[in-house]
């Protein structure tokens, strides 16, 4: 009977064992893929960031390509009123600093 009882015991601790080597091999498979997981979140990162900065400068270029175009309308609106101001200036100025002639006078 005490035999039983020992090696029941020993069966137990063998078990026991046995599931203590397999928890340990769990553990170390977890952190393996836990370094993993950090690795790639990292990559994640710096990919995030580089997005970002990629973003911003497209977002720069975009902005600046529509204010181009504002101000090109505008260069081209401010000519035209140049132009319409000097043919009017011309057609009811009176065509400047010349002197009248008078016949009467020699």
């Amino acid at each position: 009977m005490a035999d039983s009882k020992i090696d029941m015991c020993q069966r137990e601790a063998e078990e026991v064992t046995v599931l203590m080597k397999n928890n340990v091999d769990k553990v170390f498979e977890r952190e393996g893929k836990l370094a993993n997981l950090e690795v790639r979140s990292e990559e994640l990162k710096i990919m995030a960031s580089d997005f970002q900065k990629t973003a911003q400068t497209v977002e720069r270029k975009t902005r600046w390509e529509k204010w181009r175009w504002y101000f090109i309308c505008a260069a081209i609106v401010l000519v035209i009123v140049i132009i319409i101001i000097i043919i009017l200036a011309v057609k009811f100025g009176g065509g400047g600093g010349e002197a009248p002639s008078n016949p009467t006078n020699p």
